[in-house]
Order: C-alpha cells, then sequence, then structure tokens
C-alpha cells in the first residue's frame, strides 16, 4: 500500500530492472516472494494505467506479460499458481462473497484489481474496496491509488479532498515531486 510512489522512479526502466527494484524497496517491510510478486504487479499495472491503457487493456496484457517474466527469471512455478485468479481467470467476474479483504498480500491485490474492474470511477472503486470489510485501509489504498491514476484528481470527491489532514502539506510534497519528475524527464529527453 506504500509502494505507488516508486512507479515514478521505475516506469522507464526495463522489466528486469524495475522487478529488481521493487523486489528491493518492498522487501524492507515484506521480503517473501509472494508480497514482491504482489508489489511488482501493482506497479506493472499502475505503469500502464499510467501510460494511458485502459484497464481491461492492461489487466489482459499483464496475464502474460506478468507470467513470462516471473518464469523467465525462474521464480517458483507454485509461487506463481497463487496468482492464478489474475494471471490465468477472469476476475471481475467473481462474485464479492469470492473476494477477500483480509491483510494478506494476496488478498489486497485481489480485491483492489476486483473492485478497479467492476466500477466506473474512483468513487465507486474506493467505496466497494472499504465496503468489502476486513482490511479496509489497505485494500481502499490499494486501490485508490491505481483509481486515481486511472480516473485522476477530478474524479476524487472534492469532500473527500477538503476532509484530508495536512492537506496542503501533501499537496505541496507532490508538487515538488512533480516539478522533479519533469526536471528527470528533461535531462533524460536532453542526454
Amino acid at each position: 500500500m506504500r509502494i505507488i510512489p516508486l512507479l515514478f522512479y521505475i516506469q522507464n526502466k526495463s522489466i528486469n530492472e524495475r522487478f529488481e527494484i521493487t523486489k528491493q524497496v518492498s522487501s524492507i517491510t515484506h521480503r517473501h516472494i509472494r508480497s514482491v510478486i504482489a508489489c511488482f504487479y501493482y506497479l506493472e499495472f499502475a505503469r500502464q494505467l499510467f501510460s494511458g491503457k485502459d484497464k481491461f487493456e492492461v489487466y489482459s496484457n499483464l496475464q502474460t506479460k506478468v507470467t513470462n517474466h516471473l518464469t523467465h527469471i525462474s521464480i517458483d512455478p507454485t509461487e506463481i499458481a497463487i496468482y492464478d485468479r489474475l494471471l490465468k481467470n477472469d476476475i471481475q467476474k467473481l462474485n464479492s462473497d469470492e473476494i477477500h479483504s483480509s491483510g494478506y498480500v494476496l488478498h489486497t491485490l485481489e480485491a483492489s484489481i476486483w473492485c478497479l474492474l467492476t466500477t466506473n470511477n474512483y468513487k465507486e472503486a474506493v467505496l466497494k474496496a472499504v465496503n468489502l470489510g476486513g482490511d479496509t485501509d489497505t485494500t481502499g489504498a490499494v486501490t485508490g491509488g491505481l483509481a486515481g491514476i486511472l480516473y485522476e484528481l477530478n474524479d476524487i470527491p472534492t469532500n473527500w479532498i477538503n476532509q484530508i489532514a495536512r492537506k496542503d502539506d501533501i499537496l505541496d510534497l507532490a508538487e515538488r515531486l512533480e516539478k522533479k519528475i519533469i526536471m528527470t524527464k528533461n535531462t533524460l529527453i536532453n542526454k
């Protein structure tokens, strides 16, 4: 739930670099390969959304791309198979009682992708995630990260934004990050 800002650092790197950097960063708190795979999948989903792709296209793309990459780097096939509901099936066809929202990384990722795929705007996606119950803050945050990229700031309810503690500090930090990203992009373009 804290890894989404890494997208801006890894977005233009090769898939091997993206995986290794994601592994290093996620391993600070969650070293198990299952957590690494979840963070990698999440960032790959975010990366494709950020590039303007449709959420269903992204979901379909990742079924091949993530599976192929994990296989290519010799991840234990039993660990990959744990993600079959995302990588081989169509998770959006599941009913809400088949979606779990616990603190378990697989449940959080599945619930977040399901909420994103079965709704049409930021508010619906995040409310659906929170209303699943269980570990609502984690599932809501993970869903909100993807929904924010997909639907952008203008789709987030104004009254939600206005209630954020230290909103001005967060906006200032976001503006400084945006400037840094633009400077970095310009430096890379001019090389």
